[in-house]
């Protein structure tokens, strides 16, 4: 598979923290951080630090709104990761956070996970009552917390769209022909999608974007913190649902947060038909994503989701 991750000399990012801490920077370690990134854990004195590495290819999307995020959430009751500092590495972003306790919980067993639900339900809705009201814009928005979209249907609509050059993807129709991206279900998908988008609302809430338990870190049941902001954007907040839904359907997390809005007497009209739409959209995300990664055996799992998604009674 193709290396998404920039190369990092762990010699350069020492001298960089020597230059950025006044105390003795030691014990600096490789660490898992997903696809696109580098990171390493160190010691600065006597706390704890995670620094993260990013190729600059996400246009204004990119570390330093997690550093806006991180600002903006300080003051609730959301867990997130404290940022120290933004910057610059040659041509690469790097972020230094706090290192925070806990456990992935995709790496918990199923009946922790469960027992977990209430909590993620709880930091979602807590998610999704920030007030966002000094902002504009839909879709992904920009470090400055400005969305770069007009409207929700034109932000979900770009999913078929090439990208600026010097965006993630950039111009990626190419991989129907030089990767296993299949052109008829990526169209078939879209197709749907496009079918259900009139039962979305144009509502503006705050979404995470990529809300699933690979970005949920938890100690002794409790949520430490949500993790991974970059794809956070601003439109209806069943796509973080829908996400949830669609990764881990043995959770039946539709049904779990459908019960919830029940008991909060909150009404959701469209409910299938906006979820059926959205997990579209994480397919279809998901499927280009993996194609573009070269990781073919997540790309037929993702397959394999979307396809039992549509094939299911409903809308």
């Amino acid at each position: 598979m193709p290396e998404l991750r920039a190369e990092v000399d762990p010699e350069a990012v020492l001298n960089l923290l020597n230059r950025h801490f006044k105390v003795p920077v030691t014990g600096l370690v490789p660490v898992e951080a997903g696809p696109i990134m580098r990171a390493f854990y160190f010691v600065a004195g006597e706390e704890e630090y995670l620094i993260r590495f990013n190729r600059d290819n996400m246009m204004t999307s990119n570390l330093p709104k997690e550093k806006y995020i991180s600002r903006k959430l300080a003051p609730m009751k959301i867990p997130v990761t404290p940022i120290v500092h933004t910057g610059r590495m040659g041509n690469l972003h790097f972020a230094i956070s706090l290192k925070m306790p806990g456990q992935i919980a995709a790496t918990m067993p199923a009946l922790e996970v469960r027992s977990l639900l209430p909590q993620v339900i709880s930091t979602l809705d807590d998610i999704h009552r920030v007030d966002v009201s000094d902002t504009t814009g839909y879709g992904v928005f920009d470090y400055l917390g400005q969305g770069m979209s007009s409207s929700w249907r034109e932000f979900l609509e770009l999913i078929e769209k090439e990208e600026d050059e010097r965006d993630y993807f950039g111009k990626w129709h190419h991989l129907f022909n030089d990767t296993f991206l299949e052109f008829d279900l990526y169209r078939r998908i879209y197709d749907r999608m496009s079918d259900l988008l009139d039962y979305c609302p144009s509502d503006r809430y705050l979404v995470h974007g990529s809300y699933t338990l690979h970005n949920i870190l938890v100690v002794h049941g409790r949520i430490t913190a949500v993790l991974n902001w970059f794809d956070a954007r601003y439109g209806d907040f069943v796509y973080d649902i829908a996400g949830l839904d669609f990764w881990y359907p043995w959770l039946s997390v539709r049904e779990v947060f459908r019960r919830h809005y029940e008991e909060q007497k909150i009404e959701i009209p469209h409910y299938r038909e906006r979820l059926l739409c959205y997990e579209c959209h994480v397919a279809l995300s998901g499927l280009r994503f993996f194609a573009f990664a070269g990781n073919e055996p997540s790309y037929r799992t993702t397959r394999s989701l979307i396809l039992k998604k549509l094939e299911m009674p409903g809308p």
